[in-house]
């Protein structure tokens, strides 16, 4: 047992006290906004991601990243198809692997702003309740661009708030789906925190 301690004891002290590390993990509320399919139909749970920085300049931070959001939409609908008003929850999970590149403010050492861009991947899947005729569960993928923009505050060396907004462009959709702005613009707002390892 005071091995356990020992060594658990160990690992706090070298992760609170330690020197800054490229390895960062966030969680987040992802919320979101503005008028598109996303915005108005569902309800974000979580959003978690990693960092890795790549080159740590005097200016310029430079890296990799992954997050994955989970969002939910629940309701009850007619379908022609059955004849009937159905119970369905679907999930949404958002897959975003990005660069970033994030600034050190010499006059503000604790702001860390950043940008990235990179490459999201939206899967929905679609589960009913109550058909007799019982429908299939429906799944489908979408894909495109991403844009992050946003801003880390630092609480500790390794502690941080973190605050970022995303525009997603999707570029592939279901050939049902018409290619308008509501369809393919999507935009969120994340509010979280992230510790670095």
């Amino acid at each position: 047992m005071k091995k356990y301690l020992l060594i658990t004891t160990l690992f706090l002290t070298v992760t609170l006290f330690g020197q800054k590390t490229k390895f960062s993990i966030e969680a987040n509320y992802p919320l979101p906004i503005d008028n598109n399919f996303v915005g108005e139909n569902y309800d974000g749970i979580i959003d978690l991601g990693v960092k890795y920085q790549i080159k740590e300049l005097e200016t310029v931070n430079l890296g990799v990243s992954v997050n994955s959001s989970y969002y939910t939409f629940e309701e009850e609908a007619f379908f022609p198809a059955f004849d009937e008003y159905l119970k369905f929850k679907t999930s949404l999970y958002v897959i975003q692997p990005r660069f970033f590149c994030e600034l050190n403010l010499k006059n503000v050492p604790k702001l860390h702003p950043y940008a990235g861009i990179g490459y999201s991947l939206f899967i929905s899947k679609t589960k009913f309740s109550n058909s007799e005729s019982n429908p299939n569960d429906e799944s489908n993928n979408q894909s495109g661009l991403n844009l992050d923009l946003g801003l880390n505050y630092d609480i500790t060396n390794r502690l941080y708030l973190t605050v970022s907004y995303n525009y997603f462009k999707l570029l592939q959709l279901d050939e049902a789906v018409p290619k308008t702005g509501y369809n393919t613009n999507v935009n969120i707002l994340k509010m979280g925190v992230g510790f670095r390892i």
